[in-house]
């Protein structure tokens, strides 16, 4: 039997009413995402193998900085989460922090390096290694930007591109932290450009899918 136009009201007020679970902690929610971060920080040494400058480096210039970084890029997601919940907004000061951590993080681990194993990229090979660690950065934080993204949706972001700079912020430098292991040079034009700029890329990307995926759910 069809619905007559004076029970319409009255169900969608029991819609509106009904009880919905409510999101978890946004720290809570990122340790979620913990499974997929930890196999795209192994995914390129174990496909790949372990840098040929390992030993050089020691442990806390290999796995030490990575597991650095992928708590930095963990963290950022939480603070997407945090964003994406109404009334939660980050300042403007938390916003400017958390990129420059990300950014520095970056370029402070591979300084280091640097100093210790100078390495820098053949000239017949440059354009292919650095395409090969910009895309390697960008489609290993892939997974990740799509699982932040459907979390961070579900909370309707008022400012989704924010949010969605973040999460793919956070996701870029989880995803160097797993392709540094693999890659045999340090020097900073290499390093800057493709795997900083990967970094940065998976921030903008991350921004435009939150506000693609903002608009097509307000339809």
């Amino acid at each position: 039997m069809a619905t007559s136009n004076r029970e319409l009201p009255a169900r969608l007020r029991e819609l509106a009413v009904a009880p919905v679970r409510p999101l978890a902690p946004p720290r809570w929610r990122a340790l979620r995402l913990l499974p997929i971060g930890l196999a795209v920080v192994s995914a390129a040494p174990l496909l790949f193998g372990i840098r040929p400058d390992a030993e050089r480096l020691g442990w806390l210039l290999t796995w030490g900085a990575s597991a650095a970084q992928a708590t930095i890029g963990l963290w950022l997601i939480g603070l997407a989460f945090r964003e994406s919940v109404p009334g939660r907004a980050l300042s403007p000061a938390a916003v400017l922090a958390a990129t420059a951590l990300a950014a520095g993080c970056v370029a402070l681990v591979s300084m280091l390096a640097f100093v210790a194993s100078p390495l820098g990229v053949p000239a017949q090979a440059r354009l292919t290694v650095d395409i090969a660690c910009l895309s390697g950065t960008v489609l290993g934080a892939a997974p990740l930007v799509i699982a932040a993204g459907l979390l961070v949706a579900r909370a309707f972001p008022l400012r989704p591109g924010l949010a969605g700079a973040l999460y793919g912020l956070g996701a870029g430098i989880l995803s160097d932290s797993g392709w540094r292991l693999f890659c045999h040079f340090t020097t900073a034009s290499h390093v800057l450009v493709t795997h900083l700029g990967g970094v940065l890329l998976c921030g903008v990307l991350g921004a435009l899918i939150a506000r693609t995926w903002s608009r097509a759910s307000t339809r």
